[in-house]
């Protein structure tokens, strides 16, 4: 493909789409709100992790556990 066959189908494509696509008119009330919206800080509040509750459950589990173990070793004795 030369220079001229490649400016031919971008000219072509462009016009094709030129004609396909309609510009697009927003709400000025819209465009308003965005705008105030993004010049202006918003407040983040960032909220503290508890302990999860499956660390909760496996740290129980495994207490138990040694308990158990613990109890049976000193009953066999």
């Amino acid at each position: 493909m030369n220079k001229m066959d490649e400016f031919n189908y971008l000219s072509s494509l462009e016009k094709k789409l030129s004609e396909a696509l309609r510009p697009v008119r927003p709400d000025p009330g819209f465009i308003h709100s965005l705008h105030k919206k993004l010049s202006q800080g918003s407040n983040v509040f960032v909220e503290k992790r508890g302990i999860p509750t499956e660390l909760i459950v496996l740290s129980l589990g495994l207490f138990t556990g040694f308990i158990c173990v613990w109890l049976l070793g000193r009953h066999r004795v």
